[in-house]
């Protein structure tokens, strides 16, 4: 899908200044081309329906909303579109009517088709949140959201799945805004840091130029602190420190986005999962902790295979048309030959969440390779 998003950014950027002040042109020449890309067919009534307009009763007239997208008859996102020379700021009360009209819905998208805003309901249920959990400038940002765009396909699409990665985005956009509140320390607080080492007077001016030197000091703090939380801790512990996909060698493939939501989707929203990639495999493991693994993803080897930690024994009864192995004692390495496979071990792999959550609340844990 790389290549396909990276042709659309080039059209949107060779297309965008001829479209301004014209909906009509945007919704044809710079919106819909992103939903083909995603495997939509807008010409389809069963799958999407234009000017949709909703019944409000009869005290009430709505404006129709650009776009429905269907699922089983039912509108799961909605697109409101605006021309490309417009901001988008003001425009989402509308989209918020349609979204609470739509218990079903997960997601509504409003988009000049080189802006394009992504809303859900995160803070209270069917209501349409104020602020986006995602926003992408096709002109300007250095590269999509391949994470999202993924979800958002519709051979992929579910409106839990939706929710769960805006949960997730929405979390940590607030922790990246604390993050930038500490690390722009306000006059009063670099004050009361700079208070016994600065000896002229305090001075706005004065304060001003220490700012910089304490935001780095604080990082520098950060740094040194994990450093030391990480040295003196056990190795299993010291693991859990390590950031995921730091390492210039990882490279997470649209090939084990795909994989990931595949078991996303077997698991279901009751089983929530987050993913961590490392140099040899794609982990999947519970929210609350990345050593709670239940399962690994060998992707893009000539042997492409999926482990769990669960018994081979257990496996094998579960899955008889596979050959099941046993790399380590209570681990099973289950071969694949496509990552569609993996919809065929959807048993499988919610009794590997369920048994690595039951250990985790009865403290014991399952012998691993690592972790």
């Amino acid at each position: 899908m790389k290549e396909s998003l990276a042709a659309y950014v080039k059209l949107v950027k060779d297309r965008a200044d001829h479209v301004k002040g014209n909906e009509q042109a945007t919704k044809q020449s710079l919106i819909a081309p992103l939903f083909a890309t995603l495997g939509y067919d807008l010409s389809d009534p069963h799958e999407c329906v234009p000017e949709y307009r909703a019944d409000f009763g009869k005290d009430r007239s709505a404006k129709p909303v650009d776009w429905a997208f269907l699922q089983n008859g039912k509108p799961t996102f909605f697109v409101e579109a605006k021309d490309a020379g417009k901001k988008l700021a003001g425009y989402n009360e509308q989209l918020g009517d349609y979204f609470a009209k739509s218990p079903e819905a997960k997601l509504g998208i409003l988009t000049n088709g080189v802006l394009w805003w992504f809303y859900t309901d995160v803070v209270n249920a069917n209501v349409m949140d104020k602020e986006p959990f995602l926003k992408w400038d096709v002109v300007n940002d250095e590269k999509p959201p391949y994470d999202f765009l993924t979800l958002l396909q519709k051979s992929q699409f579910t409106a839990e799945l939706i929710r769960t990665f805006a949960q997730r985005k929405r979390a940590q956009n607030l922790l990246v805004n604390e993050l930038i509140r500490l690390l722009e320390p306000s006059p009063e607080f670099t004050r009361l840091a700079i208070a016994n080492i600065e000896t002229r007077n305090l001075t706005a001016a004065v304060v001003d130029s220490w700012k910089p030197v304490l935001a780095n000091a604080i990082g520098e703090w950060a740094k040194q602190r994990i450093l030391s939380s990480v040295l003196n801790s056990p190795p299993e512990v010291a693991a859990s420190f390590a950031e995921p996909g730091t390492d210039s060698r990882i490279e997470t493939t649209q090939e084990e986005l795909d994989a990931y939501a595949i078991v996303c989707r077997v698991l279901g929203p009751e089983r929530p999962v987050e993913y961590d990639d490392t140099i040899s495999y794609f982990k999947v493991h519970h929210p609350k902790k990345r050593t709670w693994v239940m399962c690994r993803l060998y992707l893009g080897t000539k042997r492409p295979s999926v482990w769990v930690p669960i018994s081979s024994d257990r496996v094998q009864a579960l899955l008889p048309s596979f050959t099941v192995a046993a790399p380590y004692e209570e681990w099973s390495s289950i071969p694949i030959q496509a990552v569609a496979d993996i919809e065929s071990l959807a048993e499988v792999l919610r009794a590997a969440w369920d048994k690595v959550l039951d250990a985790r609340r009865g403290g014991s844990e399952a012998p691993a390779p690592d972790a």
